[in-house]
């Protein structure tokens, strides 16, 4: 997140007026796109890992790439990888390189190694970038896959081992009535028994900025569906909330469990107290490793010397 970011309903005007009119300029070229889902690997019987963190490339313009926290972030995913077989991808949760050039000049020689594996959505910085650093054209299907809205519209869908993983972008309107709202509408008709959504914006934070409102609706439609996970980055650092609705309330047996997880290389900055519902809150660089498999998951919050500092399982809810 930048330095002085605001919070509540002012954070949401605050918002690139360059993403607003891409994400208006998406639906007015764009079609409905194909809702064919994307089946990341062929093999379902075997636990599926998703490493995931936003907040990444931010490197210090007076050493190398290879001298910054985001290879040690990358260095600790290259591990991770080695332990977990092939049913295995990455996942950035936004914020993926900061400043002019970043991702070809920070990200691509970092998390940029995995770029086979990788899954991204887009943050406000991303919508930062031009020319070859284009957010849209250095991913390319990574960031619009086949199953997309329209084109550069930067969300869509991943089918794997009985989850369905919805992909948002809170960098444009999400309001239930919108385009991205009634495309999610329509995907979660023909979701899979488990349901995570990512996005890089939080919903709620310990953070000194404070809950954002802008994804709420979009909230609401996930925990009427029963989705059981959602994930964010923006805020430096890692905190996990227990399961919540849309406006933070806290009700047996309902809501959905969400992680900020902005660990990925970006200068780290604490809490400004703990918000109602947070269970866990740490402020040091590292990467969340979800293993999802049929009806269940489990999270590991795990750091760039490899210790797990934060861990847990839940099944998913009955819809």
């Amino acid at each position: 997140m930048d330095t002085g970011f605001r919070s509540g309903a002012v954070r949401v005007l605050g918002y690139s007026l360059t993403a607003l009119l891409v994400g208006a300029g998406m639906w007015a070229c764009g079609g409905g796109g194909s809702t064919t889902p994307t089946q990341v690997q062929a093999n379902p019987t075997t636990s599926w890992e998703v490493l995931t963190a936003g907040d990444i490339a931010q490197c210090n313009p007076l050493r190398s790439s290879g001298d910054s926290n985001a290879q040690r972030t990358a260095q600790l995913i290259e591990r991770q990888l080695a332990s977990v077989g092939s049913n295995s991808n990455v996942l950035t949760l936004g914020d993926n390189a900061y400043f002019t050039g970043g991702l070809t000049t920070c990200y691509r020689p970092t998390w940029g190694r995995f770029i086979d594996k990788t899954f991204a959505i887009p943050g406000n910085h991303d919508y930062q970038e031009i020319g070859q650093n284009n957010y849209y054209d250095y991913f390319g299907p990574k960031a619009s896959p086949a199953n997309a809205g329209p084109d550069r519209s930067g969300y869509y869908r991943i089918d794997q081992n009985g989850w369905t993983v919805f992909t948002l972008n809170s960098n444009i309107d999400a309001a239930a009535a919108s385009p991205q709202g009634q495309w999610l509408k329509k995907e979660l008709a023909t979701a899979k028994p488990c349901i995570a959504a990512a996005w890089h914006h939080t919903r709620f934070t310990s953070a000194k900025g404070g809950d954002n409102v802008n994804m709420a609706e979009l909230w609401d439609m996930l925990d009427v569906a029963k989705a059981d996970v959602v994930l964010q980055s923006h805020e430096h650092h890692y905190e996990r909330f227990a399961p919540m609705t849309s406006t933070g309330a806290i009700v047996a047996g309902g809501g959905i469990r969400s992680f900020v997880v902005g660990t990925g290389g970006a200068d780290i900055y604490g809490f400004a107290g703990v918000r109602a519902g947070s269970e866990k809150q740490i402020e040091t660089y590292g990467v969340m490793r979800l293993t999802l498999d049929s009806g269940k998951a489990a999270w590991r919050f795990i750091d760039i010397n490899d210790a797990v500092l934060d861990q847990g399982a839940f099944d998913c809810r009955k819809k």
